[in-house]
This record gives structure tokens, sequence and C-alpha cells, in this order.
């Protein structure tokens, strides 16, 4: 816990670190390098940013300079892309990351609820929920929005956690200082009980606790129920709670939904899990009824495929999701899905609902790799995020696509399928990402046409990083960044919806010094990763029990089996064999 307290959220600290934000003018980039959209090479444009479009694109030398106050930039040594969408995140981890020593996703993510401002362990110990101010909302999403900005993105999904509307607005105002187009999914649930449904159940547990009662042990068998047994049936909802979260999501949507702001709030159920049928079935009402896209973690591990087994009749998650109607509605997209089966495959291609690999944190937390190439086979539309700067420890979009393209050559010894540099940047991060929440197309993002919205980001191939000259694209995908005052920035420039957001390799509306004081200013503290040990807190220690007999890691404590419908899981996921023994 902190020494130093956190400012009052009266003083707006964030204000001190805000520039004002530039007015859209027209911008003709004369002779620039764009990605050839019918091959593999490139071709010189001369393209012209008006009205928050790309106006035009010409052959390269014959656009005249614009009038009245329009800016003509020289581009013989820039190459211009379209945006990248983050496609999903969670800001406030910014807070923990680097902390949490290496578990897996369920126990991980205790220790983050732990140890985020707003935790038990957070600035204001056991009160930090109440007491946090949101400021700590607003500075990690401030920082959140332009690390992905400098890395290449002009849109963002951020899968939000927020007490109430003043962290949401908060968000909001960081978001619009740093320019990058938001979608803001608020991630609620109506557990009746925290932690209930983050565990999968012991198949064992009725044996479990049978065994420790016989044995008179005052402790029980060690489990996360209250009289310290194991869990024997999943969590339950709170109908009040159910009712409250609704109601919190419209009152996101009456206040900050400004499309035309760069604000979109998304509905954001955290999963299907810990959101019950009736708050899955009013979060789809709520998205019919206002438009709206929406977002949700799905079977990101094998421990969520266990527990689409436990908690649904169809024991499918997928399919739970379709029922709800929440699926199947415009703008869908799911995070991480590398536990789906072929034919949840097809269910989510049907329903026209994406998924968004998450490379980085998948290995991170060992929750298993997505097969790509099968569901690109199914016509899921792929899209790519960084997740969570705790569960991935940063928001370099570069550095996920980077381990997007290079990770799935182990998949398959036919190297003629593994995607290339090109492919995973300008379709599943660029063309994809905006797919996924119903602004690509005509309208919207992610290409490089005429009369799309231009969220555009361009890149100087002077820079070391893009040296020598080889393929740029795939140099900048494949590559890494010389951080040295002298080497250059790889990006020059960024518009969002035809406004200015960098310039020179630095975000036009935020003072990176002054950013970089006030997060010292509010956590100020070392800390150790060993203070993530699940073992340190009752309730981690009971929810590690439970996870590892699970899946029968003590085979003493779970019975060493599974029973025959949670055995066997999805082959090529992960490394090792994810089949369970059965009795």
């Amino acid at each position: 816990m902190n020494d130093t307290k956190p400012p009052d959220a009266a003083d707006d600290p964030m204000a001190s670190v805000t520039r004002p934000t530039r007015k859209a003018t027209p911008t003709l980039l004369r002779n620039v390098l764009i990605p050839d959209s019918g091959g593999d090479g490139y071709l010189r444009r001369d393209v012209l940013i008006a009205d928050g479009l790309l106006a035009t694109i010409a052959p390269a030398g014959t656009l005249p300079t614009p009038h009245g106050g329009g800016q003509l930039v020289d581009c013989t040594h820039r190459m211009l892309l379209p945006g990248f969408f983050n496609a999903h995140t969670h800001s406030v981890e910014h807070w923990v990351r680097g902390l949490i020593m290496p578990l897996p996703l369920e126990l991980w993510v205790l220790q983050l609820i732990q140890h985020e401002p707003r935790g038990n362990g957070g600035w204001n110990g056991s009160e930090s929920f109440d007491k946090t101010p949101a400021l700590a909302v607003g500075v990690s999403a401030m920082l959140c929005g332009v690390e992905a900005l400098l890395s290449g993105c002009t849109a963002i999904m951020d899968h939000h956690y927020i007490r109430n509307c003043e962290d949401m607005a908060t968000a909001v105002a960081a978001y619009k200082a740093v320019g990058i187009r938001a979608f803001i999914a608020p991630m609620l649930d109506d557990d009746a009980e925290l932690y209930q449904n983050f565990i999968p159940l012991c198949s064992a547990a009725e044996e479990v606790n049978r065994r420790a009662h016989a044995a008179g042990c005052a402790c029980g068998s060690r489990g996360m129920r209250a009289d310290g047994n194991f869990r024997e049936r999943p969590g339950g909802s709170d109908a009040e709670k159910t009712k409250k979260q609704l109601a919190l999501w419209e009152e996101c949507v009456e206040r900050f939904h400004r499309p035309d702001e760069g604000i979109h709030v998304v509905i954001g159920p955290v999963t299907a899990y810990s959101a019950s049928l009736d708050m899955l079935r009013g979060a789809a009402d709520i998205r019919r009824r206002h438009g709206l896209a929406g977002h949700t973690h799905l079977l990101e591990t094998r421990a969520q495929a266990m527990m689409a087994h436990q908690h649904f009749p169809s024991g499918s998650a997928v399919s739970h999701l379709a029922e709800s109607g929440f699926l199947s509605l415009p703008g869908t997209s799911c995070a991480h899905a590398c536990w789906l089966t072929d034919d949840e495959a097809k269910l989510m291609a049907e329903s026209g609902a994406s998924v968004v690999h998450c490379p980085v944190s998948n290995l991170r937390l060992g929750s298993g790799v997505l097969p790509l190439s099968k569901f690109l086979e199914h016509g899921v539309n792929v899209a790519i995020g960084c997740d969570g700067a705790a569960s991935s420890d940063g928001q370099d979009m570069l550095e996920a696509l980077k381990l997007a393209t290079i990770i799935h050559t182990a998949s398959t010894p036919e190297y003629r399928s593994w995607p290339t540099a090109r492919f995973t940047a300008l379709t599943l991060a660029a063309r994809n990402g905006y797919r996924s929440v119903n602004f690509g197309g005509d309208a919207g993002g992610g290409e490089l046409l005429e009369g799309r919205v231009a969220d555009v980001t361009l890149w100087d191939l002077t820079a070391l990083s893009l040296l020598p000259r080889t393929d740029p694209l795939s140099l900048l995908v494949l590559g890494s960044r010389t951080q040295a005052p002298g080497a250059g920035s790889g990006l020059d420039s960024a518009w969002v919806d035809g406004v200015l957001t960098v310039e020179g390799g630095s975000p036009v509306g935020i003072d990176l010094p002054a950013l970089r004081a006030l997060i010292i200013i509010l956590q100020s503290d070392y800390r150790s990763t060993a203070v993530t040990d699940p073992s340190l807190l009752p309730h981690t220690a009971a929810a590690e029990v439970e996870y590892r007999a699970a899946f029968c890691l003590d085979a003493p404590d779970g019975g060493g089996t599974v029973t025959p419908e949670l055995a066997r899981y999805e082959q090529g996921r992960t490394l090792y064999d994810p089949t369970l023994p059965t009795a």
C-alpha cells in the first residue's frame, strides 16, 4: 500500500497532463508509400485527409495543395497504414503490470482484484473499494490509450470494470484527451458472491467433503465455501444486483455514448459464467434498443471449457450466449476463444460474432493458443488484442502482431498457410478489428480506401527500426524498435477521424513527462511479485486448492480423476495433452 496519499480527485490532476486538442485540418500526404491492396507490393500515392475522411487517393504528384489553411506533407520517406484496432484490453490493469507471478488466469485474476488500486491491497487498504478515487481509473486509461496509440492503434476496446459512472467518466475524459477512438465496455457481473464462479468445480468435491467430515477436520476440505469445504455446484446470481447492473449500463449509455465524439459505449458482461441468463438477455435488449456493440470473454482457458459443462445444460458457452440473444447482434466480439470446438467456431461464424486473438496474454497465463487457421477456414472474423497490461504487461500492439504472426508456425508444417506480417497487420489488426465492432465497411475504418474514416498512421521509413530498406510493413511487425534519441521514432504521425493525434512521434493531447510524474506520485512504492503468492491469503489459497483439485494436479486432494464429460478438450491449444484422467 502507498505511503504517499494520492491527490484528491477534486484537484483534477489529469488536467495537468493534457494539452489542447487539435481541430481537423485538410492535409495532403504527397508521394506517400502505401501497401498495394491488390497484391504484396507498394504504391506511391497522394492522399488527401479532409472532413474526417480519406477524401481522395490518387497517383503521386497529381493532387493540388489544399487551400484555406490546409497542410502539405512531403511523404517521400513515409508509409501510410490504416490504424490498428486493439480489440481487447482492460485499462485499469496498468497499475499492476509486472507484479503478478506466473499463474493461470483463474488464480491470476484473484491477485489482480486484490492488488489494483481499488482492491483490498490497493491504495487505501481494505477500504480501497470505497475510498480510492476515480482518478486511478482515469490515469490508467490515459496510459493505456497512449501506449496503444504510439504502437499504431487508432481505436481501442476497453473491457472496463467500473464501480459507478464516476469511474466511467474519468476513463472517457482520458480517452478524449489521448484522441484515440474508444469503445468502452463497462465490465459487469451479477454473481451473488464474488469469486465463486471464477474457479471450476472439482469432480470429486462431494467425496472430498465427505472424507474431511469423517476425519473431523475443523477447516473442512480447505475449499472455497464459507465452512471450508469444496463447492459442489456453481454460485448463484443476485436478482437485485442484476437490476442494478443493467441500470448502470443504461446510465452509461445515456451519459457517455457519443460516437461523433469518438466515444462508443459497449455492453460488456464479464463472462457467461458470472452473468446470469437474465443479465445476458437484459444486455441484449439494451443493445437492440440503442444499436450497441457487445463484448465479453469466451472460453479463454481449459478451465472455462470445463466450466461450460458444469454451468450450462448445453455444455457450450457459445450456445448459451446464442440462446440468450447476445451473440448474434451486430458488433459482438468475444475475447480469447482458445478452446472453442469446431462446431462452436462455426456457430460464431453463422452468428456474425468476432473472436479477438490475444496471443501475448494467452501465453503469459498459460491459457493456450487460438487455432487461427481453423477459425479463418470456418469464416470467423478474427481481430487482435493486447489484453490488459497485467496479463500482457503492456499495450504494445506491434508486440501482439509479431507474436500473432509467428506463433502459428508451430501449428503446422505447411508453411504456405503460415500468416504473413502483412496479413496480420492489415487484415486482422486493422480491417477485422474495425469490423468486430460493426465500424468497418463503407462508413468505417480499417482500410485505406477513398471515403473511409481517416483513422490512419504515418510511419517514418528513415527510423533505425525500419532500416535497412526491405519490406517496410513486414519489418515493422517482425522487427524491433531501438529506443534512443537519435534512432528516430517509427511512428511519425496519426490521425483519428481526420484529427492529428500524434505528431513527431509524440501524442498531441498528452504531456508525457507530466504523465510520468503523476504516475510516480500516485503509486510511489515498489513491490515484489512474491506478494501475489496465492498461499498468502485465505480466499486465494482456497481457490488454489480447488483449482488444483479440479485438474487433478494434487491427486490425494482431488481423487485424481474427473467425470467423463470433463475429460476431453481440444488438442493443439497447448504443448501438453489437455486430456484429464477418468475413473
